[in-house]
């Protein structure tokens, strides 16, 4: 609850007035937890720095009614796996649950008749626009911090060039994924499980104004879009309150003053952006996709690898892991794997 969607969801349950909450989690910021439990009336906070095992009891013994999952990396699928069978709604913030367990996960889903609402403002969009019969859909990106550098200059960019992001303000992480646009091939996968897509149905374009969030292509001609200004408040009111729109916002863009442009993704600056349409159906591979990032994301903000090193570090990764998982436990043992690998490969550089 100390992360960016977590402060920003706290705002929105203010706002709304309506809703009660049992319990949050963080991963350092002790004050900062403590501070909010006390403004909040939290009656319970937990810090999953080492393990889920409390919240998890917590979660059966609490049953929610909402849960928000906005857990970093691996770690957010087995949070959203517990989220699923104990919680009648299950508001969706981490991508990787999908990129790596997607067929849990809606295994899950279906199992426990639970509902899964993502709250990322592409598939957030998508899902208010999405109708049956769509032929391709489209999801936009700002093309992170260093979109109007040249490809020769990539590799002396530090973290402090990185990490200030031109529309959004969010973690270092996907910050820095959001440079390689890791990130947005992580929504391309995620768009494929939320709605029974191929890859090569989800197309990305850059688009600067951060307006257009999402579109779906319908058979007879028709484009549909969603557009509204880049506030992540947006998609957590409405995961809260579907099918209700309970948030008064009342800010819209100005449409005289827009020119709604966009630019395709150029392969040669985001490489590991296009990796992930390659390894669409290996659930493996993906797993290995979020593991190297995860590593060289946290290597490359300790200026132990350059920038452009991401890219190289996570293919070679993805390149040696080959497998079948059949379950969690598996997944587990692929992440861990490829840690030790994304570490192997880095040492090499």
């Amino acid at each position: 609850m100390t992360g960016s969607i977590g402060l920003q969801a706290l705002e929105v349950i203010k706002k709304l007035g309506s809703f009660r909450i049992l319990a949050g989690t963080y991963h350092t910021n002790h004050n900062l937890a403590q501070k909010l439990a006390r403004e909040f009336e939290i009656a319970k906070i937990l810090c999953t720095k080492d393990d889920y095992d409390e919240l998890f009891w917590l979660m059966e013994h609490h049953r929610p009614d909402v849960t928000l999952v906005c857990v970093p990396g691996f770690a957010s699928l087995s949070v959203t796996l517990k989220a699923l069978q104990t919680s009648r709604r299950v508001l969706l913030a981490s991508k990787e649950a999908l990129v790596c367990g997607g067929w849990l996960v809606k295994e899950a889903k279906e199992k426990n008749h639970c509902e899964l609402i993502p709250v990322d403002s592409e598939h957030s969009a998508l899902m208010q626009i999405y109708e049956p019969e769509v032929e391709k859909v489209l999801l936009t990106s700002s093309g992170g911090a260093l979109r109007d550098w040249e490809i020769q200059e990539l590799n002396r960019a530090k973290p402090e060039d990185v990490l200030k992001h031109p529309v959004w303000k969010m973690g270092k992480r996907i910050t820095v994924d959001s440079a390689t646009m890791v990130n947005k091939g992580f929504e391309v996968l995620e768009a494929c499980e939320l709605f029974q897509l191929e890859a090569k149905q989800v197309e990305v374009l850059i688009h600067r104004e951060g307006l257009v969030h999402a579109m779906v292509f319908l058979k007879d001609g028709t484009v549909k879009m969603h557009l509204g200004f880049p506030d992540m408040k947006i998609p957590i009111a409405y995961g809260l309150t579907y099918p209700k729109r309970s948030f008064e916002n009342k800010s819209w863009p100005n449409l005289i003053e827009t020119t709604l442009k966009f630019e395709y993704v150029d392969r040669e600056k985001y490489p590991a952006f296009y990796l992930a349409y390659e390894i669409e159906k290996d659930y493996a591979k993906r797993t290995a996709y979020n593991a190297a990032d995860e590593v060289c994301v946290e290597a490359f903000l300790q200026n132990r690898i350059k920038f452009t090193q991401i890219a190289k570090v996570i293919e070679k990764v993805v390149e040696r892991i080959e497998a079948n998982p059949r379950d969690l436990e598996d997944l587990k043992s692929i992440d861990a794997e490829s840690r030790r690998i994304a570490e192997e490969v880095i040492e090499c550089l």
